[in-house]
């Protein structure tokens, strides 16, 4: 099996049938199934037979695979597998808590008939080699897949590009990272080139997503150890302890909750005693973010465009931003095809603590068709130049935003080119000339049928 049909195979299977399960329990079941795959491929000298992907294939096969087999088998799997080296025990995981507690039957013969198809699936991968190599790649594809199909926001590998040529260019190599909510969003390996080093904390509500990250990390060469994956509420509890870090990643197009904080630690807490209350949600979240970055840390973030410009207490907040912190160091439009489920203009902003520099770049990437090398390219030359392109990107002084009161919407900042064309004047007025006679000879018909009618 070659490379293009393994993509193939692999990214067929949100497209199949799963009778009698929600798209929730298919796509967990999904995850769970193929990470066992994943670790029987990368420890399969040290696993014994009977614990790897051939012996639940011969259960299936003489149709011994029913939910109380499967569990007994993957108990004991978790054991061999977390002695191996894995150090994960496949039983602490959400999915096999959640079967060990089902109590109806049907739902039970449903999981069944999904286990025994997929696990043949898998079991015609005959590409072991390059199927462990591709297997990052490949789990992450069908994480989009999955999110596409319920059109929910993940993100795209257009869309992590932009976020690595940022960090790769102001933070390379961190020693601690950080990402919020972060759902389908494999943010967190664009943000180091060197994971294995890398020191990596993110909270979500979800578990199933900090499940699902958990993963995906391990599959990218994150350590285990290094991976620290927190509820909401345990976050809010150890925040205070968390330490400052190198380097933030935040997506959240569809915007956050109305007042809601990243972190509500002391310096988080006495930012916003400064500026007082405010109803609006992304500029206090994104503040309390920028409050936990290290000295010479950077954020980006992906947020609604409205925060650039809504009016009231979210122009102080602008202002404290830009002026008194002097954080804010690029603003980018990006395009609508890049975020299809959110329905709005999203802006990235790059955020970067205890600078030199007093000015702001300012991208208008509304009408790019993609990120690909030559357009990101083009985006890394000006934005390290502070290049001002006409119609694409200016760079701003203070003063110039502060002339604008801190309204940070693009037409002030970016003109657009116009295309003016020629008009042949006495091209237009003969054909004027001609839609005037075609009027009078209807004018014309029209009298004779009524003539003709006695009308």
């Amino acid at each position: 099996m070659d490379e293009k049909q393994l993509n193939y195979e692999f990214l067929s299977i949100p497209g199949e049938s799963h009778p009698g399960l929600t798209f929730e329990e298919y796509r967990d079941a999904c995850v769970f199934l193929l990470f066992y795959h994943y670790l029987c491929l990368r420890f399969g000298d040290e696993l014994e037979d009977s614990y790897k992907l051939g012996a639940l294939v011969r259960m299936a096969v003489r149709g011994k695979l029913q939910i109380p087999s499967f569990l007994r088998f993957m108990e004991s799997a978790s054991s061999f597998i977390r002695l191996a080296g894995g150090r994960f025990s496949l039983t602490d995981f959400s999915f096999y808590r959640s079967l060990t507690k089902m109590q109806s039957t049907e739902k039970q013969k449903s999981y069944a008939r999904f286990v025994r198809k997929l696990i043949k699936k898998m079991n015609l991968w005959d590409c072991d080699a390059l199927l462990l190599e591709k297997y990052p790649f490949l789990f992450e594809k069908l994480l989009e897949t999955f999110a596409a199909m319920k059109k929910e926001t993940s993100l795209s590998e257009e869309m992590r590009s932009l976020y690595r040529l940022f960090f790769s260019q102001t933070c390379p190599c961190p020693e601690r990272v950080f990402v919020p909510d972060f759902e389908y969003g494999m943010l967190f390996h664009t943000m180091t080139g060197q994971p294995e080093r890398t020191d990596f904390s993110g909270c979500d509500s979800h578990e199933g997503y900090r499940e699902i990250v958990r993963i995906a990390g391990y599959m990218r060469g994150f350590l285990e150890r290094s991976m620290h994956m927190y509820g909401r509420e345990e976050w809010e509890e150890v925040s205070e302890m968390a330490g400052g870090f190198d380097s933030i990643g935040i997506f959240l197009p569809e915007g956050v909750e109305p007042g809601r904080l990243m972190v509500s630690n002391t310096q988080s807490l006495r930012m916003m005693d400064r500026i007082g209350s405010i109803a609006k949600g992304e500029l206090p979240f994104l503040l309390s973010a920028y409050s936990v970055l290290r000295e010479g840390g950077v954020l980006a973030a992906v947020l609604p465009g409205a925060l650039l410009y809504r009016e009231g207490k979210e122009s102080q907040l602008r202002r404290f931003l830009v002026q008194e912190q002097n954080a804010l160091d690029t603003v980018m439009l990006l395009p609508d095809h890049i975020l299809q489920a959110a329905g709005q203009k999203e802006v990235l902003l790059l955020l970067r603590k205890n600078r030199s520099r007093k000015d702001v770049m300012f991208f208008d990437c509304s009408e790019m068709e993609s990120f690909g090398e030559e357009q990101l390219g083009t985006i890394q030359l000006a934005w390290k130049e502070r290049k001002t392109i006409p119609g694409f990107c200016s760079r701003a002084e203070q003063a110039d935003l502060e002339k604008n009161e801190f309204n940070l919407n693009f037409p002030r900042y970016i003109i657009k080119n116009v295309k003016i064309t020629k008009v042949d004047i006495e091209a237009r007025k003969k054909r004027i000339a001609e839609i005037d006679r075609e009027l009078e000879e209807i004018d014309k018909r029209i009298a004779m049928y009524k003539r003709d009618l006695e009308l």
